[in-house]
């Protein structure tokens, strides 16, 4: 199965309540489930994007 195919199903499987939401734009939010694991993605076929994860401090209490 490709990593396409694989992220495909996340998103099928997963809600947007439970999605991770990080923001790559207005137009793209992580689909990917909370708390994974590697880089963030959103969209389908041609128009998916991939993107690294980044540290906020806000975010993680530092």
């Amino acid at each position: 199965m490709s990593s396409d195919d694989r992220l495909d199903l996340e998103f099928a499987y997963t809600s947007y309540r439970d999605s991770c939401r990080d923001l790559y734009s207005p137009q793209y939010l992580c689909r990917r489930p909370g708390g994974h694991e590697g880089d963030h993605a959103a969209g389908f076929g041609a128009q998916r994007v991939r993107w690294e994860p980044h540290f906020e401090p806000s975010r993680h209490g530092s």
